[in-house]
């Protein structure tokens, strides 16, 4: 079987975690796991939470194949049982012992991680990013979220002139000084991918800001409208810094427009003329969805595909989706990414799990005669760290 845990691992689609030193392990299970909802989901519902429906929680978020496998590879790291309180114990020892830093730092190292790609739009208000890169150990290279910068506009601003101009002039203060290595955007949450490339209209923009406070920010198609026109323009600041457009595709959390989150909703747009300079990453390769994303970078030039989310959070499928995504994609054109979040362990976690998965989808080429040792070891290289360097240029 290969082996690839000495490689070294460019995480480009994460987030930044605030430093919590002690949790219970109520508390930690509800920072590093996917899915089960929320007391808040809950109540916005109007349902009472009580002791009852807290355990609920707690029993589907413990009760996923991902987390049973990060209880196991901590339980390993630490060399303790593993249960939910033995690792917590553990994980709250060593950072009282050694330091958070240092906790943090050993675990990157432990996994190879020597790079996180951060979308700082999650969780907010935003990290402060200095003490965040002092504390993880590793380069951190951030990507500038469009919806965060909307949502301010949307509440400060109501003439369209003066949006516009705060709308570029933000995007370009990101990219020119802000350190910002590319764009992000989750449209995919708010109205889907579903858009149509004539949206680059700047009447398009003013009548759908105009509908929108006319209607007391309760515009209907307008706000498809608006959020359709920003996403084009932000295309185009990216053709003029030359920097990727990562783009949410798929699944994510309860909130995701699931009916209109499909890479192949993207194509038209892809296609356009105009944005076809444009460096595209199809965030979670759009999982479920992932086979379109995989031909989509096959087909178009400058398409790369993610694999988080799938990665680590379907758990033992990470081998079948990679390699449904190279069914059509060229490895070079594939990167891996967590889509991590809330504390150090889930990024050691996943990186790990990729690898995994990685060496079992490229001895299966092998065993096929798709590929050499070799050559799957080059690919394996590029889609961990090298291609993520190269498309972020770090």
């Amino acid at each position: 079987m290969l082996d690839f845990s000495d490689l070294s691992v460019v995480d480009v689609h994460c987030h930044p975690y605030i430093r919590k030193e002690k949790l219970s392990a109520d508390d930690w299970v509800a920072e590093v796991s996917f899915g089960g909802g929320s007391a808040e989901y809950l109540q916005e519902g109007g349902i009472e939470v009580d002791d009852a429906v807290l355990a609920m929680l707690q029993r589907l978020k413990r009760d996923t194949l991902y987390f049973r496998y990060m209880l196991r590879r901590l339980a390993e790291y630490f060399q303790v049982e593993a249960t939910v309180e033995a690792v917590v114990e553990a994980r709250n020892r060593a950072i009282a012992d050694e330091g958070y830093a240092v906790y943090a730092q050993r675990l990157h190292q432990a996994s190879g991680i020597e790079t996180l790609i951060v979308d700082d739009g999650h969780p907010l208000p935003q990290v402060d990013l200095g003490s965040f890169r002092a504390e993880v150990g590793v380069e951190v290279a951030p990507v500038f979220r469009i919806e965060v910068l909307i949502q301010q506009l949307l509440d400060e601003v109501s003439s369209w002139p003066e949006f516009q101009r705060a709308y570029d002039d933000g995007i370009a203060a990101a990219l020119s000084d802000g350190g910002y290595k590319g764009l992000k955007s989750i449209i995919a949450y708010r109205t889907g991918l579903d858009i149509d490339p004539r949206s680059r209209s700047s009447a398009q923009g003013m009548i759908a800001l105009e509908k929108i406070r006319r209607a007391r920010g309760r515009g209907g198609d307008a706000i498809k409208n608006l959020r359709d026109h920003l996403f084009c323009r932000a295309i185009e600041r990216c053709i003029e810094f030359d920097v990727p457009f990562q783009v949410h595709t798929g699944m994510g959390d309860w909130e995701v427009h699931l009916a209109a989150c499909r890479p192949a909703l993207l194509m038209e747009l892809l296609r356009y003329p105009a944005y076809r300079a444009c460096k595209f990453l199809l965030v979670h390769t759009g999982y479920p969805y992932h086979a379109e994303a995989g031909y989509i970078a096959n087909v178009l030039p400058n398409i790369w595909c993610d694999l988080s989310e799938g990665l680590p959070f379907a758990g033992n499928a990470g081998a079948r989706i990679i390699a449904e995504v190279l069914e059509m994609a060229p490895p070079s054109r594939v990167c891996y990414g967590s889509d991590t979040y809330g504390s150090p362990e889930p990024f050691y976690t996943s990186a790990l799990l990729g690898k995994q998965a990685l060496a079992q989808a490229l001895q299966a080429l092998i065993n096929d005669g798709f590929m050499s040792a070799a050559q799957a070891q080059e690919s394996a290289k590029m889609i961990l760290s090298d291609n993520a360097r190269e498309l972020y240029g770090i």
